[in-house]
């Protein structure tokens, strides 16, 4: 009896921490596909509904997620503003290039704001945004550019 007790025991316990670290690990069930708009609009509402309960892991993996849905964004600003490619004579025309991707990407750029100040009023997330070594990792895993 003793034994079937203690095996008892021991499978709740095992079970109990199962549960509880699947929790805690889980990606967060978020839109990876679509358009940025799209992905970005969906992680803002899950940040707003359940990011204070979101581990530094979940925060990680969002973090990364939003990034890859604006990499075509920040790869295209960073195309056009790069040093060898502005000169005298065509200053103007990669202001106006630049005003214009401005004009396209203000949205993306509402939405992105609006998750870091979710992630900063969160202890974990702001925890992932002031990290450094996280931010530069991720750039060069998806081959970002400095911006």
């Amino acid at each position: 009896m003793k034994k079937l007790f203690l095996a008892s025991i021991v499978a709740l316990a095992m079970g109990f921490a199962f549960v509880s670290c699947n929790q805690t690990n889980a990606p967060v069930d978020i839109k990876t596909d679509g358009t940025p708009e799209e992905v970005l609009t969906d992680i803002v509402a899950k940040a707003k509904a359940d990011g204070a309960n979101w581990t530094i892991d979940q925060w990680k993996y969002v973090y990364k997620q939003a990034t890859i849905a604006i990499k075509p964004m920040m790869l295209e600003i960073a195309e056009l503003t790069k040093e060898d490619n502005i000169t005298e004579e065509n200053i103007g025309e990669v202001m106006e290039k630049l005003g214009k991707l401005q004009t396209q990407y203000e949205p993306i750029e509402k939405l992105m704001d609006e998750f870091n100040e979710i992630a900063k009023a969160t202890p974990n997330g702001k925890a992932v945004d002031e990290d450094k070594e996280f931010e530069k990792q991720l750039q060069e895993e998806l081959g970002l550019p400095d911006l």
